[in-house]
This record gives C-alpha cells, structure tokens and sequence, in this order.
C-alpha cells in the first residue's frame, strides 16, 4: 500500500475519532499476531472509544478503499483476528454494561466487555450467560459472537448465538444499524431482510441437505438457524468472525447461575471404551462431560508442582471422563450420581469412580485439567502442539470412531498427538505436535489437516465446533458445504459488505490454510538477530529465541480481574504491555522484522520497559514464559550497547550505599530527608511522591551479635540478613529470632560479613555480570554447608528467589550443579516455621489468646514460584484469629520500578486496581505482607501500617 495512502488515512481518522490511533510499525507488528498460527501485518490499528468512533472509522476506511477488521482479545486459534487491514481494537475502551433488566434476564453490553467481568457484574442478581468458553477470562463479548463460542456446559446451553437477542453493528459504508426481531425499521435493514430471504428460499435444498449434522457448528453463516418467513439477522452474526461489520453492542439472553454442583470421575482403560461411553452418560443429565487422557494426566503427574492435584486419579487410567451435575441441594446431587453409577453398571462399566464433591475437590479436578493443558502448551522443543483441527466437532454416537480415525491420520503422517476438551458435545480438541519451521512439518501440516476434514464428513460433523475457521480451516469450507451452500455463503457476504471490506479472506474465498507468507513460522523463518552469547543458562529452552518464542499467543497475559500476571496490562490494557506483547516484540526483533538493531533496539525496550519483573508469568502462563528473566538478559544486552545509566547504578548498588549510610545513620537519615535529596534524587529521576527508606540506627547483624547468646537450642537454618532487613527494617529479624527462642531453637544469623547481597537489584536492572559476581561469591560460601545438611531461610521473597530461581542459571556452567543444590537449600521464614508446626517443633509456643482479623497480601515472588500456603500455616498457628488473603494482585512497586518516576503513575494505578480497595474493606484487620516492596506500597496508599508475616506471629506470643 502507498505510503500516502496510509498517511492520509491515519491523519484523517486521528482528526476523527476520539480513541487512539496508531500506525506505527511496532503496533501494526503486535497486532499481526493472534493465537493462531499466522502473522498478517495490519494497516494500522484504531481503539475506538465510542460507536461514534466506529462508524467514523468506517466511514474513512470506506472512502480510502481499505478493509477493516474488529478486534477483541485476539485468543482466536485460527486466524481470524489477523489481516491486511485496519484492525479496529474494542477491547480497550468499549467495555461497560449498558443495562440489565433482571426480571426478563436480559443484559445489554458493549461487544469490547469481556465476558467473565460481564458475568461478574451479573453474579449479585443470581444471572450469568450460558456458554462459557475457557478463555472468559480475556474474551470480549464481540469476540464470542464472532467465533459463537460456547465451552464446558454447552450441553446445557448451546452456543453463544442462541443467546443472542438483538446486535447493534457497523457496516462497512459507517451505515449503523439494529439487527434482531423487534429491532426498528430502516431501509438497509429492510434490503438485506429481504435479500437473505431471497438467499434461503433458493438455497433451501443445500441448506437443509449439506450443514452438518452435529448442532455444535460455527462453520460458514448460520443460514440453517433462520426462518425464512421472519429471519433474526442478529443471528447471521454469530460465527460472521467480524466479516459482516463491526459489531458495538450485543443484548443477550442470561441463565439463572448453578446452586449446587458435583463431579463424578470415571476411569478407562482404554481411550475408546471412554468414548463409546459419552452417549450412555448423556442420558443421565450432565451439566457437562470432559475428557482427560493420558497423556495430559502423564505430564501432570511428572511435574512436581502439580502432582499433589492428581488424589483423584486412581491407578494409570487411559482416559477419564469427568462427569459433572448441577443441583438444588445434597439430596439431588447424591441421587444424581448414584444413578450415574448404576446406569453405567447397568452397560457393563467396571472401572473406579472417585467423586469430587467438596468446592476444593472440583477445583483440584479442574486445575488438574487446566494444568495438563498448560503442561501440553509448555513442551519446549520444536515439536509444538499446533492448533489446525482441534475444533471438529462430530454426533457424539461417532466420536470413538472419528478419534481412532484422527489417530491413524496422525501417525501416518509420523506425528502424535494430544486430545482433551468437551466429550460431552462431540467436541474434543486434538492438537498433533509438529515443527512448523520445517518442509516436513509443514507437509503434515497439510496432510492432516486434509484427512482430518474427509474423516469430519465421513461421521457427518463439522471442522469447527467453537473456535471458528478463520484461516486454519476456511479453506476447507467449500469441501464439506459444496459448492451451492457455499455461493450461498458469499451472496450473504455480498448482502452485507458488497466490496468485501470486512475482515477479508475469511469464511468465504479463503487462502490455502499452510501459505507460507501468512505462516507465523515456517520453513524460512529465522532469528538472525538472536543474542550469539548470553548471561544466563538458556539450554533447557533450546537458546534465548526459543524460550521467547514459548509464547503462542493464547493472551492469558491479558486477563485482569485474577492472578497477578500481567501487572502493566491490567494498568494500561495496552497489548504492547502484556507478556504477549513483549514476546512479540522480542521475536520480532530478533527476526528482523523491526529492523537491523536486533535487542538494541529502543522501541523494544520502551515495549519491555513496563514490565514488573513480577514472575507471575512463569506460573500463570500457559506456556510459562518467564518475562522477567528474558527482559533481564534482554536489558543486559541493551545496556551493552547503551551503557547502564546511572539510576540504574544507583539502585543496583543499594546494598552498598546502604552500608556507607549505615556508618552515621542519623546523619545520612537527615540528609535522605533534605530538600537538596529530594532534588537530586528528582534530578536522578525517582518520583518525588515516594520518600526512600530510613536506615536503622542500628544493623541488625550487629544487633544479634550483641544480643545473641547461644541457648543451646535445637539447630536451626542459618537467618540470612538481606538488605533491607539489615539496614533499613531489624525488627523483622528480632521477629524471627524471637519466634526461633521462643520455639526453643538457637538461630544463627549472616550479615554482610558471612555472605553479600543476593544481586537482585542488580538481575532487576541487567546487571547481570555484577550479579553474577555476588552469585558465585555467595555459592561458594553456602555449599560446604549445604553439602553438610545446613539450611539457609531469608525474610524478604525476592532475595529467597534470586538464591531459587536465579543462581543456577546464573553462576558459571561449572558451578550450576552446587549452585542447584544450594537453592534446594534456601527457605522462607514462613516455610521453616510452618514445616517446624508440621513436626510439632512449635508446640512450646504460647499465644495472647485475644482473638485478631488478618489480611494477607502474597508477594509475587512468592505467589508465582512457591506458594502462600506456608503463610497460611503459619498464621493459622495464631489462635482466636481469622486468616484472609486478598484476591489482588501485583502492589505495583516491585523493586525499583514504583520509585521511578515515569513508572509512579502505573504503579499507583496497578495498587488501586485490588490491592488498595482490598485493604481499605479491612479496616479493623492486621495487615501481613512479606515483601517490602508492598508494605511500603500499603503504607504509601492507604496510610496502613503493614506487617511481614513473622511479625504478626512474634507480635501474638504471650508476652513475659
């Protein structure tokens, strides 16, 4: 496209529209992608605010001649969110509940809103929509018209077109119009009415001959779903996949949200027995039946984080199926499963049943079930499980024949394969591992897909069941309607979009689905950019390129009301700003996309720039891409060619300056606290809103040596003095040691004479070759200990990370092996203590039995790499009092980060999101938070003095 073209375009819609307009390279890059396989570079992308905005941007594109393509969360799996035109993002501020009329269960929303925050809002009125697609958490409502979407309980409650009432959308000539039965009259409207009448009425034989025989179907338009006499157009959009118009708002039908619900889990021995299985079980009215095989089970089973999950699973089951029932009461449900048992019995079933039937029961099942799939998504190697036909959907009395068909296509073709997903709707999603960057995976690319779409239609289904066509599979289209239904098809698109400006080349006329210039990787991809050296180990992942490329573009990154990933995301809703985003831009720049720079490119840094370093995607990823140690070698890299710039130094080098302060802390205090300080540290570049620390008058490694006496005590791990407990917070080690005596135990301490600074504010800033210095210092000087059975705790999570987390990968390849024994090594003070109380070891403890409420903010740190529980277990020690943990996420400070001054703003926002909220709902309640990071963020917004865990345990013994 000429340059002028799109010069004028966007300076006409920047005077335009009042949403934001981009047309820069590293937007249209970011927007290229989706959850597919694919990478189309757009023309340039708009985020409306308002459906003014849209028609606006209709209207301009329109008259330009250039295509438009609404977008949601972009977690689409087949492409239908990527394309050579101007992406319309809906997701950014078209976002609210427009009404709800309780009483008639019906809900009005902006199609940007996504559906579980929908579904959020509706909870107090006892309302929710049906169809319930994995990805609620980040899907907009837009987006789930456009794919139909359903999920788990479609057997309960179809798809998302049969709660659809009414459809407020955008044409592409900027003519908007109200699509469904009452909608008012309007003389576009009338003409396409009668134009899609003319369509059913000399299209009737194919379309009652050709759709598929399976009601879970979002292929081609829903003509099969009309009434020729009074056809609902509203409907023609479910399953459009945007190429009819932009649609800004949707009114939906709700449901009355579940009372009551249990799980049975059956056991097979083998995988077809399983699903022969699915059609007697349905004739006991599930709310849903799931699938798990073996393999998924397998990994789950061989991850030590998960394996606890699996008490569930009995014996090396071939496949489970979970079979799930709603109710009013105990009574129902308990009926409801006993005769689930006997009519299975009854059909010769013989295999374990195991019931889940407390809340925390079905949440180890369905976290299981998330895991496998998560553990399946994280396979590092070439060989990925890619998504192509993992939507067919078939009757479900075929479904064990379609799969051991689909199995016998894959192996032909020298490829295996993972299966999960819905059996109780003949929809099981089945992803065959392939590497798409070679001639070979590109040919079973191809081949399987092709026989995968003549099996489909052999048992009479179709080739997507819930995740569209898009690319994936729309070329298949013409195969399995034939080629009436198929015209059928495109004098519907003509209807709507007569030049074919909506969203292009899918569901009709669409492109060979393995087309190598539309491929995200292919035979020809290649990172030459990609760092030749790097600091820290990337073997496991295969190299710096493949751990970034981990990210397959599912956008969990970018869910916002759960978790803690991604921070800068939920504070900005700024695509360039979730882990998605950055793994773009970092694999971009490394294939050369960006340009020549490779990772000294400026724009990726200010891209990895809002990054917190949280870890939160190392956990909460699918694919635990772990963005803070990619952006830490990335910055390392950055900062090789740019220098380290001296705020960085600064902070990096806080132990030490902590040091020089600590020899005359109340000078050096009064100096912190002087307007010449504020204005150099302005100057320096941290917010002036934010005062640092105090020193201590006294270091608490010199305190504890004054103070010790050894008590001849049971052995303890050795209390590693961090740095802000050392120079800036003693009292958390006096909690401790007070804890430990009181226990019985004799404590030992190392301050900065016995081992130095973890590093971790250097590994924040890529300094890396600095800490790498402290890592090798502090190894050598833990292993004869750790050799000898010694243990080592700290107080602050981020220091007990770093020793975790980082060392191994960090020290020389000749040192990893201590360095991995040394961080099996190093505990928190909450881990001992609680392991202590496991044993026993804390018996002697005697608490002031008054009773206290306590709310628990979980670092995350802490949240991403081991856990709240043994804060949990420690608290609980406390009796009389109650242990909340707040539902929040990141505190926004993490480190450095909130303290710097163009961060200040996004780290008060990230705060106010739950953190700060959370908090001023307590009012009366003990706040705990193991980090210092977020205390002083507590403190900072709410004016609460928070505490690390350890103190409100010392701080409830009984004093004397």
């Amino acid at each position: 496209m000429k340059t002028y073209v799109t010069s004028e375009l966007e300076h006409n819609l920047a005077r335009a529209l009042s949403g934001e307009v981009h047309f820069d390279q590293m937007t249209r890059l970011l927007y290229s992608t989706d959850a597919s396989n694919y990478q189309i570079e757009p023309v340039g992308v708009v985020f409306p605010r308002h459906a003014d905005d849209v028609v606006a941007a209709h209207s301009i594109a329109a008259q330009h001649g250039i295509p438009l393509l609404p977008r949601g969360a972009g977690s689409g799996l087949a492409g239908q969110t990527v394309g050579a035109a101007l992406v319309l993002d809906l997701s950014r501020h078209m976002r609210q509940v427009v009404s709800v009329n309780a009483e008639e269960r019906i809900v009005r929303v902006q199609a940007g809103m996504v559906l579980d925050h929908m579904n959020a809002q509706l909870a107090p009125l006892g309302l929710m929509l049906g169809p319930d697609p994995a990805s609620g958490d980040r899907a907009v409502v837009g987006g789930c018209l456009g794919n139909n979407a359903t999920g788990m309980h479609s057997i309960l409650y179809g798809m998302f077109g049969d709660h659809v009432r009414a459809v407020d959308a955008v044409l592409a000539d900027g003519t908007r119009l109200a699509f469904g039965v009452d909608a008012p009259q309007h003389p576009t409207r009338t003409t396409l009415r009668e134009r899609v009448q003319e369509i059913l009425r000399d299209y009737a034989q194919p379309i009652a001959e050709r759709f598929p025989r399976t009601w879970r179907t979002v292929a081609g338009y829903a003509l099969n779903q009309l009434d020729v006499a009074n056809p609902d157009l509203a409907q023609l959009f479910a399953g459009s996949e945007g190429t009819l118009g932009t649609v800004v708002e949707v009114t939906l039908g709700l449901v009355a949200r579940p009372t009551m619900k249990r799980m049975a889990l059956l056991h097979y021995d083998q995988m077809r027995a399983a699903l022969e299985a699915v059609p007697s079980i349905l004739e006991t009215k599930p709310s849903a039946v799931e699938l798990m095989d073996k393999m998924l089970l397998d990994m789950t089973r061989a991850h030590p984080d998960y394996s606890k999950y699996l008490t569930f699973i009995e014996g090396d089951p071939a496949a489970v199926l979970v079979v799930e029932f709603y109710g009013e009461s105990d009574a129902e449900l308990a009926s409801k499963i006993d005769g689930l048992r006997a009519h299975m019995q009854r059909r010769g079933f013989s295999g374990a049943v195991v019931l889940a039937e407390t809340d925390a029961d079905m949440a180890r099942v369905m976290k299981v079930r998330k895991a496998g799939l998560g553990l399946l998504m994280s396979m590092r190697g070439e060989h990925k499980p890619v998504p192509f036909i993992e939507d067919a959907a078939v009757p479900v009395a075929k479904l064990a024949d379609y799969v051991d068909g689909v199995h016998e296509i894959v192996a032909q073709n020298g490829a295996t394969m993972a299966i999960y997903a819905h059996a109780s709707a003949g929809c099981l999603h089945i992803r065959p591992l392939l590497n798409m960057k070679s001639a070979e995976g590109l040919r079973q690319y191809r081949a399987i897909a092709q026989g995968a779409t003549e099996l489909v239609m052999r048992y009479e289904g179709t080739t997507s069941g819930e995740h569209g066509e898009g690319l994936s599979r729309g070329e298949f289209s013409k195969q399995l309607f034939g080629s009436e239904l198929t015209e059928a098809f495109r004098q519907v698109k003509i209807a709507f979009d007569p030049h074919g400006l909506m969203n292009p080349g899918k569901v009709v006329d669409v492109g060979p689905m393995d087309d190598p210039r539309l491929l995200r990787y292919g035979p020809e991809y290649a990172v030459p950019y990609a760092p030749q050296s790097t600091r820290l180990d990337w073997s496991v992942d295969g190299g710096y390129a493949a751990a970034v490329e981990m990210c397959n573009g599912a956008g969990v990154c970018r869910k916002e009301a759960t978790g803690v990933m991604c921070p800068s995301y939920m504070g900005t809703l700024d695509e360039a700003h979730s882990t998605r985003g950055r793994a773009n831009a970092l694999r971009l720049a490394m294939t050369g996309q960006l340009g020549t720079e490779g990772l000294s490119d400026k724009r990726v840094y200010e891209v990895l720039d809002l990054c917190l370093s949280c870890k939160a995607c190392k956990a909460e990823c699918p694919s635990l891409v772990d963005m803070a140690r990619l952006k830490a070698e990335f910055t390392a890299a950055y900062n090789d060619e740019h220098g380290i710039p001296l705020r960085s130094r600064v902070f990096g080098n806080i132990h030490r300056l902590n040091h020089l302060g600590s020899l005359m802390p109340g000078i050096a205090n009064l100096a912190l606290r002087s307007p010449l300080a504020k204005w150099a540290f302005t100057r320096l570049g941290v917010a002036p809103q934010r005062d640092l620390p105090l020193l201590a008058r006294q270091r608490f490694s010199v305190w504890y040596k004054k103070k010790h006496v050894a008590n001849g005590g049971r052995p303890a791990p050795i209390l590693i003095s961090d740095t802000y407990t050392e120079y800036n917070y003693p009292h958390l080690g006096q909690a401790a040691l007070r804890v430990a005596r009181a226990a019985g135990f004799d404590l030992r301490v190392w301050g900065p004479r016995e081992i130095d600074c973890c590093g971790r504010p250097f590994m924040s800033k890529g300094m890396l070759d600095q800490a790498r210095k402290l890592a090798i210092k502090n190894v050598k000087r833990m292993a004869p200990l750790v050799n000898s059975g010694q243990q080592f705790m700290l107080i602050e999570p981020s220091c007990a990370a770093a020793y975790r987390d980082e060392y191994p990968d960090l020290v020389p390849a000749e040192m990893r092996e201590e360095a991995r024994r040394v961080a099996k090594a190093v505990i928190t003070v909450e881990e001992w203590l609680a392991e202590a109380a496991d044993q026993g070891l804390l018996d002697e403890l005697e608490f002031d039995p008054a009773p206290r409420e306590i709310v628990l903010h979980g670092h995350c740190y802490q949240r991403a790499l081991w856990g709240t529980e043994t804060t949990h277990r420690m608290l609980d020690l406390i009796p009389n009092s109650t242990l909340t943990e707040l539902d929040d996420g990141c505190c926004g400070v993490a480190g450095a980060f909130g303290y710097e001054a163009e961060h200040y703003d996004l780290s008060v926002a990230i705060a106010e999101q739950r953190l700060w909220p959370g908090i001023r709902q307590a009012p009366e309640a003990i706040i705990a938070a193991s980090g210092v990071s977020c205390r002083e963020q507590v403190e900072h917004g709410t004016d609460r003095h928070a505490l690390h865990p350890v103190e409100v345990l010392a701080a409830a013994l009984r004093k004397g």
